[in-house]
């Protein structure tokens, strides 16, 4: 440690000059407040006066059922909701096994020359695919996908042919 003494003073209570100063120069230059005295608590377990400490009420309430339900009731509510969750998964699953089928039979059905045919005439194979997927008026507002399910391949090469030929 260093032998020498800090320079700082305390700035309150003024000193002697400065509280002689006359009143008007005090409203100019008000005295500051005077500090606030610390809060001073008891130790921790120390409850005062004879008396055991009480814990701090909690913050927020504890995460739990109301007090008027049961535990039988809590279980009910969860196993409702068990319910609920486990057929929104099924239903799921279902549509999810519908959408796959629904591709694997569009993938089987189309075969490399209609796809060659469409990419030709249409430009690219993204615009292609999304010809595919798009309704049609001369196809009677059908996807050339759902056409090609049907079985009637002649309508969407023709319908192809005639986008090659400029006939809209």
């Amino acid at each position: 440690m260093s032998s020498q003494r800090s320079s700082w003073a305390p700035t309150w209570p003024p000193s002697a000059p400065e509280a002689a100063q006359p009143a008007a120069a005090s409203k100019q230059n008000p005295p500051p407040r005077a500090p606030v005295p610390p809060v001073i608590r008891p130790p921790a377990g120390a409850g005062g006066l004879g008396r055991p400490a009480t814990p701090p009420p909690p913050s927020h309430p504890p995460m739990s059922a109301p007090p008027h339900q049961s535990n039988s009731a809590v279980l009910a509510d969860l196993a409702r909701q068990a319910r609920t969750a486990r057929g929104e998964l099924q239903a799921a699953q279902e549509a999810f096994a519908r959408r796959a089928l629904t591709l694997y039979e569009s993938l089987r059905i189309i075969d490399d020359s209609l796809v060659q045919l469409a990419t030709h005439v249409l430009g690219n194979s993204v615009i292609a695919s999304t010809w595919l997927c798009s309704r049609n008026h001369h196809l009677s507002q059908r996807t050339p996908l759902e056409v090609l399910m049907v079985g009637d391949r002649e309508a969407v090469v023709n319908e192809l042919m005639r986008l090659e030929h400029g006939v809209y």
